[in-house]
């Protein structure tokens, strides 16, 4: 919580504070600047020509925080997540609550591109303050968070392109899968539309994986048809089909590259996802040496059902580890396993 020697040092909050007191500054949950102190100073930073890097801060799937182990414990996290971002932060700027689990971060020492990316980089690694388990009593619920960030007045000069441009970069972070920070490069983020970023239909989704599952002309051609749209919509590189036996072959060119012929030791529900791989190491050693010889960190796994058959599996490596899979993809990789499961359901029917 900031205390009024904290915000103090800066002539805005100074005033105020001697005005109204420092409760009036602060956002009551969490101890951040409040709302309405956040945007006015971001406002003064601007009108006074002040440098800063400015971040928007989006806790990763806090409604299921919430869901799962209710509204006190998501409270205690929105405490704990905004006093540790107070703490890196330290003396370089300033954090304040934009509202629900949204923050805004001003920062005054870290402007150039390398410095914020060195920053920010800080903030997810090592447990300080995203990407870490944070222990609760009765639970342990997992923390991170996307941000967008841009720079006053290099990459834009004025407080609404400050917005547009942070709301651009957020929605790019969360399309590309969450977990990370997007800082603004004008080359690469320029024409970014949030509308395209946030429109992606799951139906329309699922009706292209469809069509390009249908012109392959056999299982491994259909398998490299559908395989582009779906790393796509999955931002991965890389799928893999597991068969009845075991064998796993790549989806782009049906090449195998190792054996998984005892998942189903582990594999107890239809769908999973883990970066933890010490029970499938104990449960599933074939399969957790092809997983540590292709260098995955993270998966998500389908069961390839149709009817009441299982035939085999899709996994889907995450590039990086505590990778969040989102529901609208593991929907995706279970319909995937579908398509497979249908085809190869009617194709043992024809050749019985």
């Amino acid at each position: 919580m900031y205390t009024a020697a904290d915000l103090s040092r800066y002539p805005f909050f100074e005033k105020r504070i001697k005005e109204r007191g420092i409760d009036s500054m602060l956002d009551s949950l969490t101890g951040t600047v409040a709302r309405p102190m956040i945007i006015e100073f971001i406002k003064d930073c601007i009108d006074s020509g002040t440098r800063c890097a400015i971040a928007i801060i989006d806790l990763d799937n806090f409604k299921a925080i919430n869901d799962n182990y209710g509204h006190l414990v998501g409270d205690r996290v929105l405490q704990r997540v905004s006093s540790d971002i107070i703490n890196y932060v330290g003396n370089d700027g300033v954090l304040g609550r934009f509202g629900g689990d949204e923050f805004l971060l001003i920062n005054f020492k870290h402007l150039d591109y390398d410095d914020v990316h060195e920053y920010y980089e800080g903030m997810y690694n090592n447990d300080v303050a995203f990407r870490k388990v944070i222990k609760l009593d009765g639970c342990s619920p997992y923390i991170s968070a996307t941000m967008g960030s841009c720079t006053f007045p290099d990459n834009t000069d004025t407080y609404d392109g400050v917005f547009s441009i942070i709301d651009k970069t957020l929605y790019r972070g969360k399309y590309k899968g969450r977990n990370c920070y997007i800082i603004y490069v004008e080359r690469l983020h320029k024409d970014l539309k949030i509308q395209e970023l946030s429109k992606h239909s799951i139906m329309l989704t699922m009706k292209n994986f469809a069509y390009e599952f249908d012109r392959g002309a056999d299982f491994p051609l259909k398998l490299w048809c559908v395989n582009q749209p779906f790393c796509t919509a999955l931002h991965i590189s890389e799928c893999y089909y597991i068969d009845m036996k075991g064998d796993m072959y790549r989806f782009r060119n049906y090449e195998k590259v190792g054996v998984a012929d005892d998942l189903d030791n582990y594999m107890i529900t239809e769908i999973f996802h883990t970066d933890d791989f010490t029970d499938i190491k104990e449960l599933s050693p074939n399969t957790y040496k092809t997983i540590i010889d292709l260098g995955i960190e993270t998966i998500l796994v389908s069961k390839i059902i149709y009817g009441k058959k299982c035939y085999g599996y899709v996994l889907c490596p995450g590039e990086y580890i505590r990778r969040l899979w989102q529901d609208e993809e593991q929907a995706l990789a279970y319909f995937v396993g579908r398509l497979i499961g249908e085809y190869i359901d009617r194709h043992q029917d024809m050749n019985s």
